[in-house]
């Protein structure tokens, strides 16, 4: 039997205080490729071990000073690479007792004198592999500690990044919200003035310049011939002048908003009425009073987009708007009974929905939009009255579900 080759060139120390006993130990050994280093009294083991710790102790029982037993425990109590030295006793000693004794004194294995070549070989090359694999796995084990700390800290770290990316997300989020509603407030600012103006200015000059023009037809209409069938044309082109601008006039800014977002819900039903040729039915309860101008602008427009893409794309024969305003929040509810379609797969280009979305987002409300394709749809909005509390149960939760039970909800 030869020791494996990757066993070679290891160290070992035999302690042994018989000169023949060591030769033959040495002679074995030596030939396998071994390093070795001789003592022969425990106290010059303890040292050389604690100068140039071995990779395996051949260490005989009986010595001069203090014997194996005490060697070895003194050996395993050191700590450090020291204690980590497999010992493996050379000895006569047969007794179930001193073996006991050695395993307790940390001992790994016996050979027992005289010693054989096989046996010795063997013991020496599996204790030599177990400490080899015993340090590969403290150092696979220190490695794993590391790369366990490594990784905790670069969790760390990548929360802490992700914690601060939705800080700065949820930041933006707001700034852009805020940006959008500046924008919805601008922009309707500027239609009222518009509104304001063609109706104010344009519209008036052009009944003053129609009441001119009747005056023409009562001054000279029976001295100039062909003047009366002239003034009434200018007059029908004046009148269709001033029905355009009060039609423009009132798209940017009807006039009914002035008078409450009852007045002006009802006016844009009986609108939708005459231009739809579809029925829609309107139910107000206002009893806690009207909206404030941004709530009530906000609900007249989203009614406006609701019933305009109903008109457009829904293919519906009803249509019903139920606005309901309590001392906490205000409830809209748009519903068809149309073709429907999937809220999962609206593109990107649905500005309206999206319009709608950002209208109510804006004012800290809650929309949902509830569709199948061949389904009715409902879209469902909450507009708070007061600061908006994320665990209270709104309106919607419950009149929503009612209203569409056969329809599962999806997120505008």
């Amino acid at each position: 039997m030869s020791l494996p080759s990757d066993l070679r060139d290891r160290s070992i120390l035999i302690v042994d205080d018989t000169p023949a006993n060591l030769t033959l130990a040495v002679d074995l050994l030596e030939q396998q490729g071994l390093r070795l280093s001789v003592a022969q009294c425990g106290d010059e083991a303890l040292r050389r071990v604690a100068f140039a710790p071995p990779d395996l102790i051949l260490l005989d029982v009986r010595l001069p000073g203090i014997d194996g037993f005490e060697v070895c425990r003194r050996l395993k109590s050191a700590g450090g690479a020291t204690a980590a030295v497999p010992v493996i006793f050379m000895t006569a000693l047969t007794d179930v007792a001193d073996k006991v004794a050695g395993f307790a004194a940390g001992a790994v294995d016996y050979v027992t004198k005289p010693l054989q070549l096989e046996e010795v070989l063997a013991r020496v090359s599996t204790h030599l592999r177990l400490a080899t694999m015993r340090t590969q796995l403290v150092e696979q084990n220190a490695l794993l500690l590391r790369e366990n700390r490594e990784r905790r800290e670069a969790e760390r770290v990548l929360q802490q990044y992700r914690d601060s990316l939705e800080l700065q997300v949820a930041a933006r989020t707001a700034e852009v919200r805020e940006l959008a509603a500046h924008r919805e407030t601008t922009r309707e600012d500027e239609r009222r003035r518009i509104a304001r103006e063609l109706h104010d200015e344009l519209g008036q000059s052009l009944t003053a310049l129609r009441m001119r023009i009747a005056l023409l037809r009562v001054r000279f209409g029976a001295d100039v011939p062909g003047l009366n069938e002239e003034v009434r044309k200018v007059t029908e082109l004046a009148d269709r002048s001033i029905a355009v601008v009060r039609n423009v006039a009132t798209t940017l800014r009807p006039t009914m908003l002035d008078l409450g977002i009852g007045s002006a819900l009802e006016w844009l039903v009986d609108e939708f009425r005459k231009h739809s040729g579809l029925d829609c039915s309107l139910t107000l309860d206002l009893e806690m009073g009207g909206l404030e101008e941004p709530h009530a602008t906000a609900m007249f427009r989203i009614v406006q987009e609701s019933l305009t893409n109903i008109a457009r794309h829904a293919d519906a024969s009803e249509t019903t708007v139920a606005l309901r305003c309590s001392e906490r929040e205000c409830t809209l509810l748009v519903e068809d009974n149309g073709c429907g379609f999937d809220p999962v797969a609206v593109g990107p280009q649905s500005f309206g929905l999206r319009g709608i979305r950002e209208r109510v987002l804006s004012l800290d409300g809650q929309i949902e939009i509830v569709s199948r394709p061949g389904g009715h749809t409902c879209i469902g909005v909450v507009l708070p009255r007061t600061p908006h509390d994320p665990g209270a149960t709104s309106a919607l939760d419950g009149q929503f579900g009612s209203a569409m039970a056969d329809n599962p909800p999806a997120a505008a």
